[in-house]
């Protein structure tokens, strides 16, 4: 009989051992899908940060220093939250529309290196909706997971929360 209960218990133990383990892999695996596709995002904020760079470098041979709101690149690093990421866009973004215009009044817009540069901002900012909507997708599945049960236990004890989404509304340059 006691041969029994130590078969019992030893399957029991077992049993949990496996949901706990199955848990933290599920948690984990969703968790670096997210952060690999939040560095989607970083890398088109780096392309367009980089590109408005160009941009101001050859103004500045033109003798041109627009004013400009003060530069939050510096929040980029590697697994930054959305809403940093979120500010960082927004503060580009504004950055830009002041460098684009400065640029078409002074003439520069058909330099070469500033209109290769114009191009890839703006395929930097068309990628950023599809990074945006991936990290989305990444995120829900994310939250999902550690929100199901056994995970959510699992996840509480590993102080795992929520993710919030990353929201991104390209803003008309051209009025």
């Amino acid at each position: 009989m006691l041969g029994v209960v130590y078969v019992v218990v030893t399957i029991i133990v077992i049993g949990i051992g496996y949901i706990y383990i199955s848990s933290v892999s599920k948690i984990n695996k969703a968790d670096m899908a997210a952060k690999d596709a939040g560095s989607d995002i970083d890398t088109c904020l780096w392309d367009m940060n980089h590109n408005l760079g160009i941009i101001l470098g050859a103004l500045k041979e033109k003798g041109v220093s627009p004013e400009l709101p003060d530069d939050q690149s510096g929040a980029l690093s590697v697994g930054m939250s959305s809403t940093i990421q979120q500010l960082v866009v927004k503060n580009v973004e504004e950055r830009m529309k002041i460098v684009r215009k400065a640029a078409e009044e002074n003439g520069i817009t058909e330099d070469e290196a500033v209109k290769k540069a114009l191009t890839k901002y703006d395929n930097a900012r068309n990628e950023l909706v599809g990074a945006g909507m991936k990290y989305n997708k990444m995120v829900s599945r994310y939250n999902n997971t550690i929100s199901s049960f056994p995970a959510s236990i699992v996840a509480s004890r590993k102080s795992k929360g929520a993710k919030t989404i990353f929201i991104y509304q390209p803003q008309q340059e051209k009025e």
